[in-house]
């Protein structure tokens, strides 16, 4: 199969079988790094296709922003033949990624099992919602329903309404459990060349929702944690009174704030908007104190304060510096905060970075030529590579490239028309 010729995966070819967020997104930062990265798509097109309207049908916007760089491949897996083009092209790959579920996967025979049969040294990355063991294992997972079993929209305090609402900017866990699969990727494929065996990779959307909260998930055994005394003598009460969800959520907040820094890290309202402000180090938290006129008992070390006057300390420290902010204009603020070497930024919405001078310059906000899409700008490779960077197409369309890829693995042209005419292969929409 053709290989890019730059960037320092240009080695290394790719299948994915990658639907939504996660898949298709280690599957984007493995091309931007030179993948050779090809996706395997049903004659309709993976679902995040259509995941808004577009002309023609099958190129949202949504697709196009996770799957630059790709070829795009179209198989009707359901039929013996299209299985047999699918195990054809595993046989002279590197590595697969997906993000079905294993019913899916083994019912089609993209499966690791299948697919390492046909070529040992194969290096298959996997990712299920909750894991591939347990009672939840074969269940199906979004990045959503994620967020709410591992508490995250509890514990980060996401209320529409009155209810947990997931992040509306991104789907982080997707987004990370996409990061992890790459980083297996790299792992494994190293790994087989190494000893000239395959592996098998496995991760999952609960695992990554926990690792990307390891310092709270340490913080539950502690004998001192306001929370976890919250959670055993607070919330089921709360939950058989029928209390409202946004009443036990701000009450839990109430008490799992972290006491010694919540203030220095966090957002602030000020007379025209609203900043973040980053003080978690302790020279920082001591200088805005000083330049606030405020002080902060809780930096004599010599003094011991129980949880209750901790956090009685910290709500009046709190509402002093929300007084503060408020009397002046977020870009006053910002100016005298950065003057004295203060962490700060002033609160924007996402459609403003488009636009954002930093990220422009660093080439972290790309505009690439789509073939029915014009110009679209997105956000761009996360990396920067000395020795030059891989070249930057974006998205494919639905089996662009079905007839180029099966001619270099040594389809004839007759046959490669015939699968087409029995649509074994290539779009159907």
């Amino acid at each position: 199969m053709k290989m890019k010729s730059n960037g320092p995966l240009s080695d290394i070819t790719v299948l994915e079988f990658g639907n939504f967020v996660a898949g298709p997104t280690a599957g984007q930062l493995l091309s931007d790094l030179g993948a050779n990265v090809i996706k395997i798509e049903p004659p309709m097109g993976e679902p995040w296709r259509h995941a808004s309207p577009s002309v023609p049908p099958g190129e949202s916007r949504l697709f196009i922003a996770l799957n630059r760089g790709k070829k795009s491949v179209c198989i009707d897996l359901k039929s013996e033949e299209g299985q047999e083009v699918c195990h054809r092209l595993v046989s002279e790959a590197d590595a697969v990624i997906s993000n079905n579920r294993k019913d899916t996967s083994e019912k089609l025979k993209y499966d690791y099992r299948s697919l390492s049969k046909i070529n040992p040294k194969l290096v298959y990355v996997e990712s299920t919602a909750y894991g591939s063991l347990g009672d939840k294992a074969a269940e199906p997972g979004f990045d959503l329903i994620m967020q709410a079993y591992t508490g995250i929209m509890s514990t980060e305090n996401k209320i529409y309404h009155g209810a947990p609402s997931a992040v509306k900017s991104s789907s982080y866990i997707d987004y990370s459990t996409g990061y992890a699969m790459a980083l297996g990727v790299v792992s494994g494929v190293h790994q087989a060349r190494l000893t000239g065996q395959g592996v098998l990779l496995q991760t999952s959307l609960l695992a990554q929702a926990l690792s990307m909260q390891a310092m709270q998930v340490a913080e539950i055994e502690n004998d001192l944690s306001p929370a976890q005394k919250w959670l055993e003598n607070k919330k089921d009460n709360m939950i058989k009174n029928e209390t409202p969800f946004e009443d036990i959520q701000e009450d839990y907040i109430s008490q799992a704030g972290a006491p010694q820094i919540a203030q220095y890290y966090r957002a602030y309202k000020t007379k025209n908007g609203a900043l973040a402000l980053g003080c978690l180090a302790m020279h920082a938290r001591k200088r805005i104190s000083s330049l606030f006129d405020l002080e902060d008992v809780r930096f004599d070390l010599s003094k011991k304060f129980s949880e209750e006057e901790l956090l009685k300390i910290g709500k009046e420290f709190e509402s002093k510096m929300e007084s503060k902010f408020l009397k002046k204009n977020t870009d006053e603020w910002i100016m005298f905060l950065r003057s004295h070497d203060i962490p700060c930024e002033p609160m924007q919405f996402t459609e403003e970075l488009l636009d954002n001078k930093q990220a422009i310059k660093n080439k972290y906000v790309i505009e690439l030529d789509h073939k029915t899409g014009g110009k679209v700008r997105s956000s761009g490779p996360i990396f920067n590579v000395s020795t030059g960077n891989a070249k930057l197409s974006s998205a494919p369309l639905l089996g662009e490239n079905t007839k180029e890829v099966l001619s270099s693995i040594g389809y004839e042209d007759s046959y490669i028309e015939e699968l087409i005419s029995k649509k074994i292969i290539g779009k159907n929409l």
